[in-house]
């Protein structure tokens, strides 16, 4: 199922994910290992690139394809490339850091042509286009991470999201209800932003932006 993704996090808190020092490194590191289950990164040789691949079928302890591994936690971590058919759980991993790591997200099931029908719609709805949900997805992350087929990340700045959060509604009304139905929701989402650089600002972090990954 094609779905939208949106995080209240400061790009450069993104950027610092991937090549984290050493602190950074360490609680992310143990937090996958306890969400994700995982083990120590196997051996970089042959052997070890092999590994998952090698064990039988039935063996508990082969890691599911989308599932990262210990591996894919220290690539990430490195900002060390990470192999063509390990992006789609190398971003899941990402993903959970975000979850973790972030002042709020939120998720929206959404297709393709449903997230275009609905900047048509708002554009129609005389809301300024730069506001529209693919905007979201012009500025790129910035991060070594290879995008996965069928996956499309950027972000926006926090005045962007709160100038969303103040156009959106003058334009609700003239939506049709489905789209309106889900600008509302992503509004309920933004009308925590406030709240969120408050608790950015007394904790000593960074202002929040809004990230986006989109899922077809």
């Amino acid at each position: 199922m094609s779905r939208l993704k949106l995080w209240a996090i400061s790009i450069d808190e993104v950027r610092s994910i991937v090549s984290a020092d050493p602190d950074t490194a360490g609680r992310l590191r143990a937090a996958a290992t306890d969400h994700f289950h995982l083990g120590s990164a196997a051996p970089m040789g042959l052997i070890g690139k092999l590994g998952p691949f090698l064990r039988k079928g039935g063996d508990p302890a082969a890691p599911r394809p989308e599932s990262p591994t210990a591996q894919e936690v220290e690539d990430l971590l490195a900002g060390r490339f990470v192999p063509p058919d390990r992006l789609i759980p190398a971003w899941n991993l990402l993903e959970f850091w975000l979850d973790t790591v972030a002042h709020g997200y939120g998720t929206w099931t959404l297709t393709e042509p449903g997230l275009n029908d609905f900047d048509f719609d708002l554009a129609r709805a005389q809301v300024p286009s730069r506001y529209g949900l693919s905007d979201l997805f012009k500025s790129s992350l910035g991060i070594t991470l290879t995008r996965c087929p069928g996956l499309a990340a950027g972000w926006v700045s926090g005045q962007h999201a709160l100038a969303m959060a103040a156009n959106w509604p003058h334009g609700i009304g003239d939506l049709s209800t489905e789209h309106a139905e889900l600008a509302t929701s992503v509004l309920r989402f933004l009308d925590d932003w406030p709240g969120w650089e408050d608790q950015a600002a007394r904790s000593g972090r960074p202002a929040p932006d809004l990230v986006a990954v989109f899922r077809t």
